[in-house]
């Protein structure tokens, strides 16, 4: 069996080339051919876990913020198309949806619903505080409370907003857990490969892009 120590060894170079051979960017990345983004996330987030529990708030130091550095450049760069399967601006937030869906008797809902929230507990902690009875009038604003949830969870524009979230979430999972492929790893001419590279070199490697003058 696996001490432990030698499990979390094991997880911190799953991203990381090995000292001594550690050759080309290219090289490297080669090595990711048919793994998934989300794994390399996951193992990013290890990393990141094992830094702040080890070098506390102010964060890794020395090799420890090389190899971190590295890590987070190559999870920006592999993960650099996450926008194209769920966008800043969300269709649901278009104003053509919100015109479809009644966005307006949503809002007009949710917050009534929040007035009428804070009336109940007002009339809570007066109760409390006098000693009095009220449970009359708390049981008429809750049932107020419940009607308006109950409309705000069956309206049309939630409905569609959950509908399409659902679908973007689900072609990110997609996005996540596909293969990486070759081509998906080479050099795309991006600010987040151009990082990379910075990031690799530091750590002592190389990259086949880097011209010597």
């Amino acid at each position: 069996m696996r001490s432990f120590k030698m499990y979390i060894e094991n997880k911190l170079m799953e991203l990381l080339p090995t000292d001594g051979s550690i050759g080309t960017l290219e090289d490297f990345l080669k090595t990711l051919e048919g793994k998934t983004i989300k794994e390399v996330l996951d193992s990013v987030s290890f990393m990141s876990m094992y830094n702040m529990n080890k070098h506390g708030i102010g964060g890794a130091r020395g090799s420890d913020k090389d190899a971190m550095d590295f890590a987070n450049a190559l999870q920006n760069f592999v993960n650099r198309d996450v926008m194209n399967h769920k966008p800043r601006e969300r269709e649901y937030d278009t104003e053509e949806f919100k015109a479809e869906n009644d966005y307006e008797g949503y809002s007009k809902a949710r917050s009534q619903k929040a007035r009428v929230s804070m009336a109940r507990n007002k009339v809570k902690r007066e109760a409390l505080r006098d000693g009095e009875d009220k449970t009359e009038e708390i049981n008429k604003l809750q049932d107020e409370v419940d009607k308006l949830q109950d409309f705000i969870d069956n309206h049309q524009y939630l409905r569609g907003y959950r509908m399409i979230d659902s679908g973007y979430d689900k072609a990110v999972q997609d996005y996540h857990n596909a293969p990486l492929k070759a081509d998906y790893l080479k050099d795309d001419g991006s600010e987040a490969y151009d990082r990379l590279v910075k990031a690799f070199q530091t750590l002592g490697g190389d990259s086949e892009g880097i011209i010597d003058v």
